[in-house]
């Protein structure tokens, strides 16, 4: 085999370590932005495997060229898929609050919220209060420093409201504010 064919082998084996290694990089990306670990341990693991397997198969010359093309395209198309998966789950998880945690109580009434109830979620900067009714989501909005005081709640205004759990949340201020208030 003539040098320069060579050297365009290895240019392509040196340009597919390249791109595992973003994929170390997306991995980490992927736990900054939240999404969910399973996923992002599974593109971590895949690009780590493949890495190894793949260094080891070069090395012991057990690897083809074209075997080293086959499995970085699929490493790369696990990894792919992997994140396309995570992506969809986080979106779906942006739309929808999440069910209420065991023993969280309505800050009005102060009983339990069940997970199969249709209780309303209030989202502010930091927390999220779960509400038993639309009513009682109503009496908080209306006088939150009442609340905030008899019950210790770390309440600092409204990003998001939730009125029923099918229907996910809406933008304070992009609704009907008058569904939501009094």
């Amino acid at each position: 085999m003539p040098q320069e064919q060579w050297d365009f082998i290895n240019l392509l084996i040196i340009l597919a370590r390249f791109i595992q290694v973003f994929g170390f990089f997306f991995a980490i990306l992927m736990l900054v932005k939240e999404f969910p670990l399973g996923y992002t341990f599974g593109v971590f693991a895949v690009n780590l495997v493949g890495f190894f397997a793949i260094l080891t198969g070069i090395l012991t010359k057990a690897l083809s060229f074209f075997g080293v093309l086959l499995a970085d395209i699929f490493i790369i198309t696990v990894s792919l898929g992997l994140f396309l998966r995570a992506y969809t789950i986080k979106k779906q998880r942006e739309k929808f609050p999440p069910p209420p945690k065991p023993y969280t109580r309505c800050p009005v009434c102060g009983t339990y919220i069940s997970p199969t109830s249709d209780y309303c979620v209030l989202m502010d900067s930091k927390s999220l209060l779960y509400f038993d009714s639309k009513e009682h989501l109503q009496a908080f909005l209306k006088s939150p420093e009442s609340y905030r005081i008899s019950k210790e709640i770390n309440y600092d205004g409204v990003r998001k409201v939730c009125l029923r759990k099918e229907e996910g949340w809406i933008k304070w201020g992009q609704s009907p504010q008058e569904e939501i208030t009094l």
